[in-house]
């Protein structure tokens, strides 16, 4: 005897289509941005679009992966670029909440800098409540809290050191592919250098003779200047090719 059965192709409502996982409004949205700001895998909008429609509302985030290596590559280098491309010379700390510094201002090194980008990048929100009293100034007149607002991008701290005491430089570290064990997937970046690359001053192929250690660190525990975290990836430097090695 047989059996009929009667197939709907139209989801209930609040029902999504899943395609390899992803929502397929996920797809629709990243075809929406290709429309709006992108032309040949190259940004075309203004910074203010990109940062009012994308960034602060975090849609850029939910369909980063589903942009192409080129595409992320590029509209990366625009949002670096974008956003904090100077060095910050002058940290403090004072009340909490981004209710004002108090006190001397002191030097910010590297790893300051670096903090305060992988929070806006980044997936900052979080450490809120450990960084809401840190402070920069580029002229100690002018202060911005550590903290205004996140981008939720792939966007992480990264230690550049030498084996043995010398060398030692904090960047970040812009996940472009897939593969976060690839060197070739991470896009290097601080100050006013938006693409570092192996052999530049900030990551140099050795020191003194000295190995050269890369990692990436997903913070866990963070503060104005210090930071605990996991790894992601890590990498030992030849010195005699420059080439990264896996470790």
């Amino acid at each position: 005897m047989l059996k009929k059965v009667s197939f709907s192709s139209v989801p209930e409502e609040g029902v999504s289509i899943y395609i390899d996982g992803v929502p397929i409004e996920d797809y629709e949205l990243a075809d929406q941005f290709r429309e709006e700001c992108l032309s040949e895998g190259k940004v075309i909008c203004d910074k203010q679009t990109l940062h009012d429609n994308w960034l602060i509302t975090k849609k850029l985030s939910k369909i980063w992966w589903l942009l192409t290596d080129e595409e992320r590559n590029n509209v990366a280098g625009f949002i670096i670029r974008g956003w904090l491309l100077f060095p910050i010379p002058y940290q403090r700390r004072g009340r909490a909440n981004c209710k004002g510094g108090t006190g001397e201002w002191k030097a910010a090194y590297c790893l300051n800098n670096a903090v305060i980008r992988y929070l806006r990048f980044g997936e900052g929100e979080k450490h809120y409540d450990r960084i809401s009293h840190c402070y920069w100034s580029r002229d100690k007149r002018e202060e911005y809290c550590f903290w205004t607002e996140s981008y939720d991008l792939p966007v992480y701290l990264c230690c550049v050191v030498s084996e043995g005491i010398g060398y030692g430089h904090c960047i970040c570290a812009f996940q472009i592919r897939k593969d976060p064990k690839d060197f070739n997937s991470w896009r290097f970046f601080q100050y006013r250098d938006d693409d570092i690359k192996l052999g530049n001053w900030q990551m140099p192929c050795r020191y003194n003779d000295q190995t050269i250690l890369i990692t990436i660190d997903n913070p866990f525990n963070l503060d104005c200047g210090s930071y605990s975290a996991d790894f992601i990836a890590k990498w030992k430097i030849d010195k005699e090719t420059c080439e990264p090695i896996p470790e």
